[in-house]
């Protein structure tokens, strides 16, 4: 239209300024409402890089505040475990003291104090397997695996163990803090182990029996640990090892068994109440290991000399060449000739190779006036030896398994401990099959001693490093044990060995606050105690605490920063979108005006 005096560019270059104005009315609404001058950081754009790193700042100091939340829970309850443990320490530490300090003991306090370490054991125990949050706190870095396992739930469990004779607790750290399993060789052998009754096969010299596999599996095995037998046909259980022979090959273990010995008149009995047999009384001791007999020459002294002791109590001797010791009675004879041992011994067993038997034909069973007999060809079974396992099959009354008590001299005749019927000869079979057996190690301890490291900020941590084996638990766990092996009236009971109570003391004062005034009874003892245990797990809790306030005061510093940036103020804010609001008004009325002026209005 020619009588219009605007034109197009002209009005789409005010309406351009008016969206302008219209964005910056948004933006200023927007920092009406959320208070913030930006929702991204576009709009702050010439800080932008500071504010983030402002923001990360703040975030990494929330991280470790929230981690060291975390921790100090985890101390905290490391602090009430170890509060318990302590107590539980002190309280079966001052009732051994009593204990010790009395002129005479029953058998009432025996076992009383042998309740008392058992309870203090499962205290333990159950102190040590606290969780929190689903992880184990006394584990080291396996905190997903329950760490302490005393393996005995009763007293009379843990004696069936330890019977404090034949298998005594690992007396040393070294020893009862051992850890493997084996259950074949290093070739892979299956059948990989042979037991020996008597490991130099000499029974008139005192020998341990053995445990002997194919390679040198047991060189680092030690001394006084306690191994555990278990997938064999006679000699599953638990055994104190006494030596390491063989380049490693061999483990002997503690027994109790008789060393052949006819003895001189120096020979000396000792019963419970203190009494001696003595030579006074007969002069010809015979100790057999076959049967485990100590036997009396009643031809010159009468009969009945051994009668005045019981079963199940115990005697000592002394003065012989080969078996002093202290026993426990298993039978008296009716004349009181002869009392038997309760032994401690392996069961000859399997072999690599050479000692598996695997017959077949006819075979003959005897009864005779001593051990029953099986007799086949000459040979049949020269690889077996006293105190193999054979199972017969094929037979019409005889098939089991038997032990052997003897073999013949051309190998055509075993006897067996037990009862026969007569049959044969008759086409069987006789099998000793091969051992192979799982040989373990007995600890308390299935967590690992890994450490694991807590950073409380950018620049300082501390290790987390309490675990059920550390020097204060397991000196206390180990002190308690040996006061809880060996049932009252036993070689191993306390009532036998009250040295132990001394030894025992030691330790747990050791284990208590470091400190002792006695020697040391089992040679020197690692550094650690439940009191130096609380003072760093305490400096921990400071520390964090600590870091925690400084965390505090500089996230707020942070904040304040981060603050300055983003926010925006109302008062300026507002005065802006107020101006903005009329000067959008004015443009909207000038707009309008311009669009209505025209040549003819003027003409």
């Amino acid at each position: 239209m020619p009588d219009r005096i605007a034109n197009l560019a002209s009005s789409n270059q005010l309406l351009n300024y008016i969206k302008i104005s219209q964005n910056r009315l948004l933006d200023l609404q927007y920092q009406v409402t959320s208070e913030k001058v930006s929702p991204n950081y576009k709009g702050v754009s010439k800080k932008a890089q500071y504010l983030i790193s402002l923001e990360n700042s703040r975030d990494q100091v929330e991280g470790f505040m929230k981690n060291n939340e975390v921790m100090t829970t985890r101390l905290n309850i490391a602090a009430s475990v170890m509060d318990g443990v302590q107590t539980t320490i002190n309280d079966f530490k001052k009732t051994l003291v009593s204990f010790k300090a009395q002129t005479s003991t029953t058998e009432a306090d025996i076992k009383g104090i042998q309740d008392w370490a058992q309870r203090s054991l499962l205290s333990m125990e159950a102190y040590l397997n606290t969780s929190v949050g689903g992880r184990y706190l006394f584990s080291g870095a396996r905190t997903e695996v329950k760490p302490v396992d005393l393996k005995a739930n009763s007293l009379t469990t843990f004696q069936n163990i330890y019977d404090g004779a034949a298998v005594t607790y690992p007396t040393t750290r070294s020893m009862n803090s051992e850890n493997y399993s084996f259950t074949r060789d290093s070739t892979g052998q299956a059948n990989w182990l042979t037991f020996a009754q008597d490991h130099d096969g000499n029974t008139a010299t005192s020998g341990n029996s053995s445990i002997t596999a194919t390679t040198a599996m047991f060189s680092n095995v030690t001394v006084g640990s306690t191994v555990q037998v278990s997938g064999t046909a006679s000699n599953d259980g638990y055994y104190t090892v006494k030596a390491i022979s063989g380049g490693g090959t061999t483990i002997e273990v503690e027994t109790r068994m008789f060393t052949d010995e006819a003895n001189s008149t120096s020979a000396v009995i000792t019963k419970p109440d203190g009494s001696k047999l003595t030579s006074a009384q007969f002069t010809d001791l015979t100790f057999n290991r076959a049967n485990n007999r100590i036997t009396v020459d009643a031809a010159k002294f009468g009969t009945n000399a051994l009668s005045s002791l019981t079963v199940g109590s115990t005697f000592t001797v002394s003065g012989t060449a080969q078996n002093n010791g202290t026993y426990t009675v298993a039978a008296v004879a009716a004349n009181g000739d002869t009392v038997d041992i309760v032994p401690k011994k392996m069961t000859a067993e399997g072999a690599a190779g050479s000692e598996e038997l695997n017959f077949a034909g006819n075979q003959t069973f005897a009864v005779l006036a001593g051990d029953d007999s099986i007799t086949a060809a000459a040979g049949t079974y020269s690889s077996l030896s006293a105190g193999m396992k054979v199972t017969i099959a094929g037979t019409a009354s005889n098939n089991a398994t038997f032990t052997v008590s003897s073999v013949s001299a051309d190998g055509s005749t075993i006897t067996v401990r037990e009862t026969l019927t007569a049959e044969g000869p008759v086409a069987s079979t006789a099998v000793v099959t091969q051992v192979g057996g799982t040989i373990a190690s007995v600890n308390y301890y299935a967590g690992d001693e890994l450490s694991t490291t807590h950073r409380v900020d950018e620049n300082r941590n501390f290790e987390f490093d309490l675990n059920g084996l550390d020097p204060a638990f397991e000196k206390a766990i180990r002190a308690m044990s040996i006061i809880a092996q060996g049932a009252y009236g036993t070689a191993g009971g306390l009532d036998q060995n009250l040295g132990r109570v001394s030894d025992a003391i030691y330790l747990l004062e050791n284990a208590l606050d470091g400190t002792s005034s006695s020697t040391p009874p089992y040679g020197a003892e690692l550094d650690g105690n439940v009191k130096d245990l609380l003072v760093t797990n305490g400096f921990n809790k400071v520390l964090i605490s600590q870091t925690t306030e400084v965390h505090i005061t500089y996230n707020g510093f942070l904040d304040k920063q981060i603050a300055d940036i983003e926010n925006s103020d109302p008062l300026e804010t507002l005065t802006r979108l107020l101006d903005d609001q009329n000067a959008l008004e004015a443009s909207y009325q000038t707009l309008a005006r311009i669009r209505d002026l025209s040549l003819v209005k003027f003409m």
